[in-house]
């Protein structure tokens, strides 16, 4: 199993013996983290609901509710499936992700009160928030913690950051084209585990801030309880909360798009 991604946060882990870290390069710490996923159980399936809180500046705050199904197939395509649960006005829309091992990701939306199916195929609508004011993209959603192809990793050192010791990297691109201009990353040295995240535009602003305040262990292994991402310079942010998680077998219908209008996942 290498890896059931998902957005939004990593929870679970590898274990690594802490000689075998020392030994990685900054590509192959990437990879660990990267094979974590969001979500990710180191198993072939996983269930978990979340909520989400969002506070922009000067508006009131707003929570939404959602569950997650993800399931990884032999070939090593990943496919997850989640479901808007709360607020009512978005209530029984669906994402769902076909992600492969090598090659592009596909993306649809079920949108219920439109009875329409859609296919994300467009750089804007992949790009575009799943929750306004989130600064968590579908794309992020689907491709979670995975840099390895856009950009290049240097290992800057350890660093403790507040009670985790972590590899201290940062990314630039490959090539012109990439959305940050440099991502640096705390790793847990054992866990790899992404504890904390910063994102610089184009003009080397930081953007983007993604912490992990506090690590819990569940029936699956060790993760993140919440996850925070702020926009620095706009004042706002998002703050992820996991309340279940599970190893439940999934029925392979849930990740056919044709499938979508048909499922019936609020009970």
């Amino acid at each position: 199993m290498k890896r059931v991604a998902s957005g939004l946060a990593v929870f679970l882990f590898g274990l690594a013996s802490l000689g075998l870290a020392q030994s990685l390069t900054p590509d192959e710490i990437l990879k660990k983290v990267e094979d974590q996923g969001f979500f990710g159980t180191g198993r072939g399936s996983l269930y978990a609901s979340f909520v989400v809180e969002i506070q922009e500046k000067g508006q009131p705050s707003l929570d939404y509710a959602f569950r997650v199904w993800a399931k990884e197939y032999p070939d090593g395509t990943v496919k997850t499936l989640l479901l808007y649960a709360a607020p009512e006005d978005v209530t029984g829309t669906l994402f769902l992700a076909h992600i492969p091992e090598e090659g592009s990701t596909r993306m649809w939306l079920w949108l219920p009160e439109l009875a329409l199916l859609k296919e994300l195929v467009g750089e804007t609508e992949r790009k575009g928030e799943f929750i306004a004011g989130s600064g968590i993209t579908y794309d992020d959603l689907a491709r979670g913690f995975s840099y390895r192809e856009e950009y290049r990793g240097e290992l800057l050192g350890e660093e403790a950051l507040g009670a985790y010791p972590t590899w201290k990297l940062d990314l630039f691109p490959k090539a012109s084209g990439a959305e940050w201009s440099r991502i640096r990353l705390w790793v847990h040295h054992e866990l790899y585990l992404v504890v904390r995240a910063e994102f610089y535009d184009a003009a080397g602003k930081l953007t983007r801030v993604l912490t992990v305040p506090e690590l819990v262990t569940d029936e699956l292994g060790t993760r993140p309880a919440r996850l925070r991402v702020e926009n620095p310079v706009e004042g706002s942010w998002a703050e992820v909360a996991i309340p279940e998680r599970s190893g439940a077998d999934i029925p392979d219908l849930y990740f056919v798009p044709e499938n979508l209008p048909n499922l019936n996942l609020l009970g």
